[in-house]
């Protein structure tokens, strides 16, 4: 039946899978972990899951709007019996609101998920009346 509606039959559909997995799946590929920001009264609270990592691994830092996380899960050599763990470089990038302050951020680890507070401006909205023309 499905050599009828596919015309590239059973075997050329599961090769085609199966190479698409291993390439979602190669090793030296990025990990973007998974992660919330929640917006607080006086400041934002972003936590990603980084689970197994050392925070020698980690890295966090500021570049202009963006707050990045980077780093590298390693894998142990040992032998084997199931591998379900995904290795590798672990980036993610994330654009700051725009009342968030550079100064005074903090980080920290625990239990596998990192915690960093970003401070908030307190602001105004103002209103503008834009004249037409």
């Amino acid at each position: 039946m499905l050599e009828k509606i596919w015309p590239f039959g059973r075997l050329r559909l599961r090769k085609a899978v199966e190479e698409a997995l291993e390439k979602a799946f190669e090793p030296g590929e990025t990990i973007e972990p998974l992660s919330e920001l929640v917006e607080e009264e006086n400041r934002y609270l972003l936590r990603v899951e980084v689970p197994g990592m050392d925070k020698e691994h980690l890295q966090v830092r500021l570049e202009g709007p963006y707050l990045v996380v980077e780093g590298e899960r390693r894998e142990e050599k040992r032998k084997k019996h199931l591998a379900e763990i995904v290795y590798g470089r672990i980036y993610r990038q994330y654009l700051l609101p725009p009342d968030a302050k550079a100064e005074g951020v903090k980080a920290r680890l625990k239990n596998g998920v990192l915690e960093v507070e970003i401070p908030r401006e307190k602001t105004e909205a103002k209103t503008v009346q834009i004249p037409l023309e």
